[in-house]
């Protein structure tokens, strides 16, 4: 499948209409691109892969007022206007019914979606680019961290330009990340929450340092310490089950989180911590994988009196309050103490 992007930079007129007049006007990803002091070296920045994690794009938007002086020529890709544009605007993380495109890459599979990973993989290995991020945002509220496959100097430099703490997982799901290489690092940046302004202020700023330091692969001096969290945990609930967000147990459902459980992102929960209420099937409705295989979720949890609770102390991130994305994706991810 041919996937061809839109080159061109939106005009004064369209910029006045505004973002979301533009992205809904657009027939197709865009491929676009700022010179660079060095024309001979490469730099590229993906955003919307998903289309309601709008934070990388509202950055670059930001920055088109005033292009900044970049170190080397840097391409930016503009990839799922088509699900940012559905039902008023960055809404839908990929068109109800589809796959999702940050599944896709590195994956053969029917639908335009591989095609379209397909290509900005190709695009990405034939620029040769010495550093790739992908700008996203978490399906909840919550600090920013960047996740990759590997903890290298070079994949520390790139998440250091834009938050304190990084993942180093080793679970596979067909996102951007995983073609990462020595020569071309790749992490991706959760911003934060996509309704959170400082998530907006988090891409922007660490925008502005990854197009313009030189060099951009030392760790920076100076800057605040990177805290980086390994093999982090994926906690799925099992096929068949059902979530619901509440202040106690709901019949005909295996799990209830509280409403606020968005509050517990990245901050160290003791052992015993009470996270929701099990059904009738308990710790059962639960499957956890750290990327090797899955593990026992008697390791990790327990349950007391029908409460879910930490067996042990650790953090939780990437937690959701949206129960769609609770069943398509996942409740959560943890690591332990």
């Amino acid at each position: 499948m041919s996937i061809e992007f839109d080159t061109q930079w939106p005009t004064q007129a369209q910029r006045q209409r505004g973002l979301l007049e533009w992205v809904k006007a657009q027939p197709r990803p865009c491929w676009l691109t700022w010179p660079g002091r060095d024309p001979s070296r490469h730099r590229v920045v993906v955003t919307l892969l998903h289309g309601n994690e709008p934070s990388g794009l509202k950055a670059l938007w930001t920055l088109m007022a005033s292009p900044p002086q970049c170190a080397v020529t840097s391409h930016f890709c503009i990839a799922h206007l088509e699900a940012a544009r559905l039902d008023g605007g960055f809404v839908h993380r990929h068109a109800p019914g589809r796959p999702d495109l940050n599944r896709c890459f590195g994956r053969a599979g029917l639908g335009w979606e591989y095609g379209l990973a397909h290509a900005i993989a190709e695009r990405i290995r034939s620029l040769q680019p010495e550093a790739v991020v992908d700008l996203h945002n978490t399906s909840g509220s919550g600090p920013s961290f960047a996740v990759s496959m590997a903890d290298t100097p070079a994949h520390r430099a790139l998440a250091s330009r834009f938050t304190e703490r990084m993942l180093r997982t080793q679970v596979r799901l067909g996102a951007l990340m995983e073609l990462t290489t020595p020569q071309t690092p790749i992490v991706t940046i959760e911003c934060g929450g996509a309704m959170d302004p400082a998530s907006d202020e988090v891409a922007r700023a660490g925008l502005l340092r990854f197009l313009a330091d030189d060099p951009l692969l030392d760790e920076p001096r100076g800057a605040w310490p990177l805290e980086v969290l390994h093999r982090p945990v994926r906690v799925q609930l099992a096929p068949g089950c059902r979530i619901d967000y509440g202040v106690g147990p709901v019949d005909g459902c295996d799990l209830v989180l509280p409403p606020d459980i968005e509050q517990c992102n990245f901050g160290w929960l003791d052992g015993g911590t009470e996270l929701g209420w099990l059904g009738p099937d308990g710790l059962g409705a639960l499957r956890l994988s750290d990327g090797l295989g899955e593990l026992a979720v008697e390791q990790w949890f327990v349950e007391r009196q029908g409460r879910l609770c930490l067996r042990q102390p650790g953090k939780l991130f990437m937690i959701t309050s949206n129960p769609s994305i609770a069943l398509s994706d996942c409740l959560f991810y943890m690591v332990k103490a």
